[in-house]
């Protein structure tokens, strides 16, 4: 039986040296390029925490609400302002010109009744009388008081001159003279409002009783009743005005 030789396969032997040096060159194979020499890698730029926190400036190109989310809110072409919102302006405007006039209308002093009880001359005077004086009467102890340019005569004339402080269903006739003589515990005082630079009106005299807040004409014709809101105050002013000192008036400046 013939032995087979196993076939060796030796580094010398030129059928199998075949490398890339001897193979022919194709026409189509480019030549071998040098190699280039590794690059050294870049570092990594470091980017500054305040510049990383700023959003990425627009550009003309750019989508605008890089920079601000809501930028295409603004300026809407397609809002159109219409007839209804002309219509909700149109409203406001008038709204507040009637709350206007509601408030200076509520805020205006009325008249209507307490000249008629009054009298005209007697409104002119408590409007204009630039010269007031504070005389006692039945159940009062104090100085006359001269009252010009005192500064809560104003609140005094507002209180007598709006329609609105008096009970009217308590009008009746008779005087403050009378009043007081029938009813006990009384303190009664006299307003006397005059205009003796100018003259453009009479002497005008106002009785009070304060307790009670009783008011009429010092002519005793008619008297009426001021309003529970009102005549605490009335009464408030009125003692106020009674511990002013003559002197205090006659030394200002």
């Amino acid at each position: 039986m013939p032995i087979e030789r196993p076939v060796s396969f030796h580094s010398h032997s030129p059928a199998l040296l075949r490398t890339d040096s001897n193979l022919p060159d194709t026409p189509n194979s480019p030549p071998d390029e040098p190699s280039q020499p590794a690059q050294p890698s870049q570092p990594a730029e470091t980017i500054p925490p305040s510049e990383a926190m700023q959003p990425a400036a627009s550009t003309p190109s750019g989508d605008p609400t890089a920079v601000d989310p809501h930028a295409d809110k603004y300026n809407d072409p397609r809002v159109h302002f219409g007839a209804r919102a002309w219509l909700g302006v149109v409203a406001v405007l008038v709204g507040a010109t009637l709350f206007t006039f509601a408030s200076i209308y509520a805020r205006r002093t009325r008249l209507v009744e307490t000249t008629r009880f009054w009298g005209k001359p007697t409104i002119e005077a408590l409007q204009l009388g630039d010269h007031v004086m504070l005389l006692p009467l039945e159940g009062s102890d104090f100085e006359p008081v001269e009252l010009t340019a005192f500064p809560g005569l104003g609140h005094l004339r507002k209180a007598l001159l709006d329609e609105r402080h008096y009970d009217w269903a308590t009008e009746t006739d008779g005087g403050i003279a009378e009043f007081c003589k029938e009813t006990d515990e009384v303190e009664c005082v006299r307003l006397e409002f005059s205009d003796p630079t100018l003259k453009r009106f009479p002497k005008a005299r106002i009785d009070l009783e304060l307790n009670h807040g009783v008011v009429g004409p010092a002519d005793q014709s008619r008297r009426v009743r001021v309003n529970d809101r009102v005549r605490p105050a009335l009464k408030y002013q009125i003692g106020l005005l009674e511990q002013v000192k003559q002197e205090s008036y006659d030394n200002r400046e």
